[in-house]
């Protein structure tokens, strides 16, 4: 049963040791060394954030689906949409951009297809960034799925700070996902992905506590708070500077190494207007960390992101 809303609980403290115990098990190369400056504020703020709970947290990454969007299963499903996103051109950025992005996803039993996130299905957990996936578990409290999704990568034009770097070419990553649901609401995932095509993409990787609440039948919440990590070849390609670009740019030449890349929380909600359609929202704050915040390409080390959407299931 959903907790009411006065008597929202604390994460229990497996959540907290499980996502530690997995950052240093699963990925050694990641060091929790943060840029000296503005350690104090990002701290203090992380800790009122958690502290106060979920609801500084009611404004990003939305919620799945709502209890009115439920519906019997069934061998397929679609849902088509659109989305407006506001925020950095690229990380580190101090240039913002707006976009409208149309939406679609479709599942064929354990394989759907989606656009973003924010268009997931029933019976398909959302992929992150979309793409391709297929459902290797769906149990009541763990899933995973491994999948295929495009990424842009980056061009020199995207952004002024990226003049003489060159471009990083378009890949396709292969994606790994596993979450585990707890108690509450509460949630644990893990999303690694891997540049398949060799492309400079590099290895990446988040893993996440967050928790859902549904506050009405019609009304949802959500926040998380993640802890992205990348190797070398990925916080060189996107935030380092080799000797070639080095002396195109101006920059001084700057090799990076595996670690930390950022910390983000992020909050959103999603509110059913019909057993077939939703609106959605959310915010999202995140802070470069470790030698990717040091990085000259930096403008921003901290940026905030804005969404907004509508989405039809049929």
């Amino acid at each position: 049963m959903q907790a009411p809303l006065h008597s929202v609980h604390p994460a229990p403290a497996a959540v907290t040791a499980v996502t530690a115990i997995t950052a240093v098990v699963a990925f050694p190369p990641c060091r929790l060394r943060f840029a000296s400056a503005g350690r104090s504020t990002w701290a203090s703020a992380c800790i009122g954030l958690l502290l106060a709970g979920p609801w500084l947290w009611a404004a990003a990454q939305t919620t799945e689906e709502t209890p009115v969007e439920r519906g019997p299963p069934r061998a397929w499903d679609a849902a088509v949409g659109f989305i407006v996103t506001q925020g950095p051109r690229t990380p580190g950025s101090a240039s913002t951009a707006t976009r409208v992005t149309p939406g679609l996803a479709l599942r064929w039993g354990r394989v759907s297809l989606s656009s973003r996130s924010a268009f997931s299905v029933r019976g398909a957990e959302a992929a992150s960034g979309g793409g391709l996936r297929v459902e290797l578990a769906q149990g009541e409290r763990l899933r995973a799925g491994l999948g295929l999704r495009l990424d842009s990568g980056r061009r020199e034009s995207d952004s002024p700070e990226l003049r003489g770097l060159g471009d990083v070419r378009r890949t396709v990553r292969l994606r790994l996902s596993v979450s585990y649901r707890l108690d509450d609401g509460w949630r644990l995932r893990s999303v690694n992905t891997v540049d398949a095509l060799g492309r400079g993409g590099g290895l990446q990787g988040e893993l996440q506590v967050g928790r859902d609440i549904s506050l009405t039948p019609q009304l949802g919440v959500q926040g998380t708070l993640s802890l992205g990590w990348a190797d070398r070849r990925h916080l060189q390609s996107y935030f380092g500077v080799n000797r070639e670009q080095a002396a195109r740019s101006g920059y001084a030449e700057t090799p990076l190494s595996a670690g930390l890349r950022d910390v983000s929380l992020s909050a959103g909600w999603r509110r059913a207007l019909g057993p077939q359609w939703a609106l959605f929202g959310g915010a999202g704050l995140s802070r470069l960390v470790d030698e990717a915040a040091s990085s000259p390409l930096v403008r921003e080390r901290q940026n905030w992101s804005l969404n907004m959407g509508l989405v039809h299931r049929f």
